[in-house]
Parts: structure tokens; sequence; C-alpha cells
């Protein structure tokens, strides 16, 4: 019963999840909107120039904790649909173990996009 339960779930998320995207793009006036909004720029007199810095998106941002939640949601996913409830502690916990690894196992980000522009942006 719990496996039917699990596996509905899953599948109503993923078909509601399928309906939601195409409601949720954007035209091109909000795209250029959110990038300005992620950019800052400040002018150098000594360079006569403006720097500019962009803001990291969402993953960039959040991507350890990004990372270890899409494990633990695979591995919750796959250990119901095995092993019933105790499957679903069992795998979200190894599945959290991997997503972890696989964040240790990546390069580091961390750095800032700058760029320079000559005129007034």
């Amino acid at each position: 019963m719990l496996k039917k339960l699990t596996t509905s779930f899953v599948l109503s998320t993923l078909l509601g999840l399928g309906l939601l995207l195409p409601a949720t793009a954007t035209n091109a006036n909000a795209a250029v909107s959110k990038a300005a909004v992620d950019t800052r720029c400040y002018y150098s007199s000594k360079y006569h120039r403006y720097t500019c810095y962009k803001k990291a998106n969402f993953y960039r941002r959040h991507r350890k904790a990004v990372n270890i939640g899409a494990g633990a949601v695979a591995g919750a996913v796959l250990g119901g649909l095995i092993g019933g409830r105790r499957g679903v502690a069992i795998g979200s916990l190894a599945g959290a173990g991997g997503g972890y690894l696989v964040t240790k196992k990546q390069h580091s980000k961390h750095y800032t996009r700058k760029y320079y522009v000559y005129s007034r942006p």
C-alpha cells in the first residue's frame, strides 16, 4: 500500500511540475530587468571605467544544499519503492551522503564574475 502511495505521489508531483513549467516562462523584458538587478557597477576614476560585478545564480550560491537535498530525495524515493517505510529513512540518509560526496568532489566555484565597461552601462 505504501509503495502505491509513494509512486502515486512522485508521479503526480512530476506531472504537476511539468504543467507549471510553461506557465513560468519569462519574456525578454523580465530577463533583462532581472539581469540589471543582479549586476552592480562602480565607477573607477583612476581607470575611467565602470567595474561591474554579476551576482551568481541560485544554484551557484546554494550548490551544496541543492546537491545534498536532491540526493536525499532520490534516495528516499528509491528506498520507499524498495524497502517500504524503513527504506525511506535509510535511502534518504544514503542519498544525502552521496550528495555530500558529490559536492566535496566538485571544484570550488567561489568567485564573482567581474567585467569592465568603458561607458555608462
